[in-house]
């Protein structure tokens, strides 16, 4: 047991500090490439810009979800290391052709959605093959530590490459940040390849822990009440998610701004959320998920309808931050509690099915709302947003007193978690803002 203060454990774990490098490179460059070809796409179209970028991100959203068996399985039977370097090298040459491509004038829609396509399958083999690669770098101790550390940068990453591609598109041009972003990925590749990962599980022991003898969707069917709040959070993905094609066109079409203020709104949602997931561990009302998730909704969609109602840079600023406030704090509290009640023999079941459904209606909801962004105007498109959002606050309130009722009674209750929640627990409906790792 170690005893006084202890160096944080980026210094004091070799590896440890190696995964956090590669991780901050790989998911902050994803999300610095997303941002300059959202920027690219809308700036080049001359039509149907809300479209194109509705698919533009669900070239980077369908991956992960069309490939989720092979991507398990390449996971769990292969070895960490080979894995994350092999993905951040693929990963800076393809983002290289894109530059290459721009430098000769000669970058198409098509090839900007079949690289997002690429990059995106890349990360969505290298995110899960880092919480393996977690696991195998640091002692049992140091676990919980390491787990919250890398959930933590995940945001940071997140929001630190939204807002450099943003920014430096004015100062150094799409290309100057595209070239940024595949160096990125190639120095990502190196500080992985110096990986030792000591504590690293034989392939016959994976195998043999990566089998089950039930399914993700039996563990939800056997706790329904967790099964109806995933659900309610997965429809509000459906409306929130799309933040992400509404905010560039809402920059340039109703503000008038440039990337410099599409980087700038960017930090305020970032900030938000990171501001949330922090604080969240000195909220203690409302005593029940139930009334969180109800109550957190609803400042949500809230801000989400004041953003098309009033049109004015500093309160949409300060709405992203309120938002991405209230979806940080009730992200916390929901992985936590889940962290409580789940069998620890059952989490990794648990974990990739919530995953799964969480994030099947991205596709959905970024190409139907880029569609919507082409017929009505972004303030418009924020109202229908804010509804949606606010009805499954409704939906959740609903299931509050569905509990409460004296028929529910002692069946499946769910108070918030009794432990502090690990701060920065990776975010469901982040997990379409950026980079998921959950």
């Amino acid at each position: 047991m170690r005893t006084g203060v202890s160096p944080p454990l980026i210094l004091r774990n070799r590896d440890m500090g190696l995964i956090w490098l590669g991780q901050v490179l790989s998911q902050a460059g994803t999300r610095m490439y997303q941002i300059a070809m959202l920027w690219w796409i809308i700036t080049a179209s001359t039509d149907g810009a809300g479209r194109h970028a509705g698919l533009f991100m669900v070239a980077g959203a369908v991956p992960a979800l069309l490939f989720v068996k092979l991507i398990g399985r390449c996971v769990d039977r292969g070895d960490s290391k080979p894995l994350l370097v092999s993905c951040d090298i693929l990963s800076s040459l393809a983002v290289a052709t894109v530059g290459l491509c721009l430098l000769a004038s000669r970058l198409s829609l098509a090839w900007v959605y079949g690289t997002g396509f690429a990059v995106a399958l890349l990360q969505a083999f290298f995110d899960p093959t880092l919480n393996k690669a977690v696991s195998e770098a640091v002692s049992p101790e140091d676990i919980e530590e390491a787990v919250a550390l890398q959930s933590s940068t995940q945001y940071l990453a997140s929001f630190g490459g939204a807002v450099a591609g943003a920014l430096l598109i004015d100062r150094a041009g799409l290309l100057g940040v595209v070239w940024l972003n595949a160096l990125s990925f190639a120095a990502s590749a190196v500080f992985n390849s110096f990986l030792k990962l000591k504590y690293r599980v034989g392939r016959n022991e994976s195998a043999e822990a990566a089998r089950a003898d039930i399914s993700g969707w039996e563990i939800l069917r056997r706790m329904p009440l967790i099964r109806k709040t995933l659900i309610g959070s997965s429809l509000a993905n459906f409306f929130m998610t799309p933040i992400l094609v509404i905010l560039p066109l809402y920059t340039k079409e109703t503000l008038g701004g440039g990337a410099s203020l599409l980087g700038q709104l960017e930090a305020s949602l970032w900030i938000g959320l990171l501001t949330g997931t922090l604080s969240s561990k000195w909220s203690r009302f409302p005593n029940n998920i139930l009334h969180l998730g109800a109550a957190c909704f609803f400042s949500m969609g809230l801000c989400l309808l004041l953003q098309g109602l009033i049109v004015e840079r500093v309160l949409f600023a300060a709405l992203l931050f309120c938002a991405g406030a209230a979806l940080g704090v009730n992200n916390v509290k929901s992985v936590a509690l889940y962290q409580e009640i789940v069998r620890p023999e059952w989490k990794g079941r648990f974990f990739a099915v919530t995953q799964a459904i969480l994030s099947f209606t991205f596709p959905l909801a970024y190409f139907l709302f880029g569609l919507l962004a082409d017929r009505l105007s972004p303030p418009k498109v924020c109202i229908i947003q804010g509804v949606g959002v606010l009805s499954l606050a409704g939906y959740f309130l609903f299931l509050a007193l569905e509990e409460e009722s004296p028929k529910a009674a002692g069946k499946d209750a769910l108070p918030l978690p009794a432990a502090r929640a690990p701060a920065g627990t990776t975010s469901a409906i982040a997990a379409g803002i950026g980079p998921s790792n959950a």
